[in-house]
């Protein structure tokens, strides 16, 4: 019903100077998006419930989108999710598309004051 291997992740609104953290936080969450929870040894709630799978579309897509949210919120919490679409494959499964953007007090303030702090040092 969901193809998640095919789920994309798309960035708005990030400082793209700083394009190592964000490749990082990019594959964290397509990792975090494309793993069943349960089967990460070293933190079982890691990953995504697939009970969603079992569901009527409509519903299906509320659950998945709710737990999308909370484990970006919980695992990443300086990003969040603005938007989640989902558009069918060819063969018939949706793909969602997620839709990040820097979270209030994210990435790139607190970059701003670790500059700031190190000005102030000198």
């Amino acid at each position: 019903m969901y193809d998640i291997s095919k789920s994309k992740v798309v960035m708005v609104g990030f400082n793209y100077m700083e394009a190592s953290k964000l490749q990082l936080i990019k594959r964290g969450l397509e990792l975090l998006y494309s793993t069943a929870a349960g089967t990460c040894p070293g933190d079982r709630a890691f990953g995504l419930d697939q009970t969603f799978e079992s569901h009527p579309i409509n519903i299906a897509e509320n659950l998945f989108a709710t737990e999308v949210i909370e484990k970006t919120e919980y695992y990443y919490p300086e990003v969040e999710i603005e938007d989640i679409t989902f558009q069918a494959s060819e063969n018939g499964e949706l793909v969602p598309t997620m839709v990040i953007v820097p979270a209030d007090g994210g990435i790139d303030e607190s970059d701003e004051e670790d500059d700031e702090e190190e000005a102030d040092e000198d």
